[in-house]
Formats: structure tokens, C-alpha cells, sequence
């Protein structure tokens, strides 16, 4: 079935919705608050009404007319839409054959064969509004269209849109070339989330105040520094998908999967920067240097680092550059590695029975590190170790000489949450039989102490050992 999209003039208009079942009250809702005149017909006890909490609405509601009778062949009368949402099949059938023989437009609400036209999934951010249909080819598909378009763009995006039309002259005074209008608003666009949680009135004042700065072709790039997450693309965060969507340049790590990058603007230059195997790649220096270059040319960069971008990832030394260049810098947090391994493994990280606290600490080895570790594991305790599986054996051999049992369960979780993710269970001291039996790589995660007993999986007979060396 082919619709025609078709917007109306709200106040030039005059609905009847006829009956008061839960969806012609969800109609209501729909549309009372665009101001188009509503009258409602056959509503009885208004118990429908009552059951989705409109009560108090529908009796500030100016321009809704409520009839408490019946259905009349007059309340057709200068109608510009008719919704049908009764239970009565007689009186469906009549209010459909009046409205017809009119040639009015009318909806029997559920039952899209009856009806000449449909009302469309909406979306709306402010004065801004989408409506989708797939003229009920795809139901499911319009609704996750909704969701992701709710998903990516900033509640702001609806008051930074009311405030462009409140100061659309002022700002053409302000910038009275066309072209660099039209660039201001396509910038102003790609900031919306800068608005967030401001007032009306403070979000048409740095409009106004951004139009003077306006300059084309001005230094005005940034840089944010996103947690790209554990590798499991639908565990990113909104914001950090909103800067992926609005980036030129993704300068993005080993650790960053594919699914991740997948979100990415289509046109955005991706520059890989990780370290592989034998090789530093371009070095932290080569970063700054790529950060700062790209920034200073007015793009938008994104820094994209796995887990979140404030742990274990030379973040303080990334900012420190960006900051002593004058540019600006924002860090969009993800969710690290232990978080998104704990939800998959379904080990929480504390425990009232095995553990009150949990220590994080990177396997990057140094002198005393062993001595360090054993007062933060053990009994009662929790200790994750990132980049840990090249040293496995030093760490379990370090940990056990410092009094550490042998018998403390340890998991390790080869790329936490993505779809070849893999957990291995054992003991501290069976650990680095365990990583190289099954040939575990990085990205992977060590846990360890007793809190690994609440695994999901730990019954199963691969990992018997760990029940018993538990049981002696």
C-alpha cells in the first residue's frame, strides 16, 4: 500500500474522534497537545479516560469539545479528520458509511483495510518532527527506525531548533551571506548536545553569541576523547554513538571492534593508531601530533579508545597536549572491560559472601608489583587484571610467594562480550595452564579471587577442576 505524507496546519483544522476505547484515547493524547481543535463523541463514563490518566488533562485542554451521548450525523459537520475507536460494530460500521458518503478522511483506529488514511509513527525534538510508515508492510522496522533516530539525536537538538526559529533574523542580520548561514546552522547542528539542560532563554543567547564568533574557515575544531566499550557495539553509549555520527577524523585503537567502527559517519577519515604485535605503530607522540594537526584544521576528532577512555589508556597525557594547544577537549565515558565482562560472566565484582572490595590494576609489570597486589587479593577480595596474559605465569607465581592461595578462583574472559567471546575457569596457581591450553589472546581479562564462583557457567564439567581444588 503507497501513502502520501501529508503534514496539516493544526489550528486551521478540526478532528472528531468518535468513542473512548484506549487507543482513541491514545489518539487524543497523540494530538492535543498541537492545538488543532478535537471534539470527542460517545465517550460515556469517560472511564477510558480515566484508566489512562487524561482526566486532568482533558479538562485543561481549551480546545477539546467532549460529547457525552452518542454518536449524531451532525457531528460530521466541518470535521477535517475522523478517528473511529468504538467497540460497538453497528455503530462503527454507520459512523464509517457517513464519513465516506462525505468523503471525509477517516481512520477506524486498528483496522487500516477499513480506513482511507493512517496516522504515522511520529518522532518529534521540538518544533523538529518525523513521522515513519511502511504502510504496514513492517511494523517492527518503523519502530526501531524511531528508536534509532530517539537514539541519536539529543533531546536538546528540540530547544536548540525553537531557539533557531526565534532568532532566524536576527542571526541573518548577524550573518547576511547565505553560504555562511548555512554553515552556521549545519555547526550549530553538530553541537546540539552542547545545549543540554539549558533554559529557553540561555540557548537563544549563546545562539546569538556564537553567530558573532562566526567565522568560516576559523580554528574552531575539537576533540573528544570516547569509550568505544568492550567490543559489544549495542553496549556504547548514546553520546559516544552521537560523537561517532558527527566526527571527520576516528582516531581509534587495536582494541576498537569492527561493530563499533561500523557506527561511524560513512565519510569520516579512520586513522588507526593501535600497537599490533612487534610493532608500536605511530607511538604516543604520533597521536598527539594526529590529534593536534587534525584539530588545528578546524574537524572534528574523535579519539576512540576500548573499554572507557579514563582507564589504563594514557588519557591524562592525551589531554595534556590537546590542553597545552588551546584546543577544546571533552572525554565521553564508556564502559570499561571488568563492567561489561561482569554483566556477560555474570560474576559481580562484589559480593556480601566472597568480597567488599575490588582492585584494578594493569599487567604491565614493575618491580614490587607482586608485593602490592597480594595485600589487594586473596580472601574477601577481588583483583582484575588488564593485559595480563602474557604474564599469567609471573603473576601467579608472584601472587602465591606473597601468600596468595594457589586454590583462589580465577576466570579469564578472552573479548569480553563480543560475539566470540570465550571463558576459561581454573585456580591461581593452575593459571597459566589455563591460558595456554586454550590459547588465550588479547583482549582478555583476568579475574581473580572467590567472587568467580558465582559464574553462570561454572557448573559446567570443563571446569570441575576449580570445584575441586575449592573442595580440598
Amino acid at each position: 500500500m503507497t501513502n502520501i505524507p501529508v503534514y496539516l496546519t493544526a489550528e486551521k483544522h478540526h478532528i472528531l474522534i468518535v468513542g473512548a476505547t484506549s487507543a482513541a484515547m491514545a489518539k487524543l493524547a497523540l494530538f492535543h497537545a498541537t492545538g488543532v481543535r478535537i471534539t470527542l463523541v460517545g465517550v460515556g463514563s469517560l472511564s477510558a479516560a480515566t484508566a489512562a490518566g487524561l482526566t486532568t488533562e482533558l479538562t485543561g485542554i481549551e480546545t477539546l469539545t467532549i460529547r457525552d451521548r452518542p454518536f449524531v450525523q451532525d457531528d460530521l459537520s466541518d470535521k477535517s479528520l475522523i478517528y473511529i475507536g468504538v467497540e460497538d460494530d453497528i455503530t462503527e460500521e454507520r459512523v464509517l458509511r457517513l464519513a465516506n458518503a462525505r468523503k471525509l478522511p477517516v481512520n477506524v483506529i486498528d483496522k487500516p483495510a477499513k480506513s482511507n488514511f493512517i496516522t504515522p509513527a511520529q518522532f518529534t525534538r521540538g518544533p523538529l518532527q518525523v513521522a515513519f510508515s511502511s504502510g504496514g508492510s513492517a511494523p517492527v522496522f518503523v519502530r526501531r527506525l524511531r528508536s534509532s533516530l530517539e537514539r541519536i539525536l539529543p533531546p536538546s537538538l528540540g530547544v536548540l531548533a525553537e531557539a533557531a526559529g526565534n532568532m532566524r533574523g536576527k542571526i541573518k542580520s548577524l550573518i547576511p551571506d547565505g553560504t555562511r548561514r548555512r554553515l552556521f546552522w549545519d555547526r550549530l547542528y553538530d553541537n546540539a548536545g552542547l545545549y543540554a539542560d539549558m533554559e529557553q532563554s540561555e540557548v537563544e543567547r549563546l545562539v546569538v553569541e556564537a553567530a558573532r564568533n562566526h567565522r568560516v574557515g576559523a580554528t574552531t575544531g575539537q576533540v573528544q576523547l570516547v569509550g568505544a566499550g568492550p567490543g559489544d557495539p549495542d553496549l556504547l553509549t548514546i553520546k559516544a554513538h552521537r560523537a561517532l555520527q558527527q566526527a571527520d577524523v576516528i582516531v581509534y585503537d587495536r582494541l576498537v571492534s569492527r561493530d563499533v567502527l561500523a557506527l561511524a559517519r560513512r565519510d569520516a577519515d579512520l586513522v588507526f593508531v593501535g600497537k599490533r604485535e612487534g610493532e608500536h605503530g605511530v607511538g604516543q607522540d604520533g597521536i598527539h601530533e594526529i590529534l593536534i594537526r587534525e584539530a588545528l584544521a578546524g574537524k572534528r576528532v574523535v579519539r576512540l579508545k576500548g573499554g572507557d577512555p579514563m582507564l589504563f589508556a594514557r588519557a591524562s597525557e592525551e589531554l595534556d597536549a590537546l590542553r597545552a594547544e588551546d584546543i577544546h577537549v571533552e572525554v565521553v565515558p564508556g564502559i570499561s572491560a571488568f563492567q561489561g565482562i561482569a554483566a556477560s560472566t555474570q560474576i559481580p565484582m562484589t559480593d556480601r559472601e566472597y568480597s567488599s572490595s575490588l582492585t584494578l590494576v594493569t599487567g604491565h609489570l614493575k618491580d614490587g608489583a607482586f608485593k602490592d597486589w597480594a595485600r589487594l587479593s586473596g580472601e574477601g577480595q577481588t583483583l582484575v587484571v588488564y593485559m595480563g596474559v602474557r604474564g599469567a605465569a609471573k603473576i601467579s607465581e608472584g601472587l602465591m610467594s606473597e601468600g596468595v592461595k594457589g586454590s583462589t578462583p580465577v576466570a579469564v574472559v578472552e573479548n569480553g562480550t563480543r560475539a566470540s567471546e570465550r571463558r576459561f575457569y581454573g585456580t591461581l596457581e593452575t593459571l597459566p595452564t589455563v591460558v595456554a591450553q586454550n590459547a588465550v589472546k588479547s583482549p582478555a581479562l583476568l579475574l581473580i579471587g572467590d567472587v568467580v564462583q558465582n559464574a553462570r557457567d561454572l557448573n559446567l564439567t570443563e571446569y570441575q577442576p576449580l570445584l575441586a581444588a575449592q573442595a580440598v
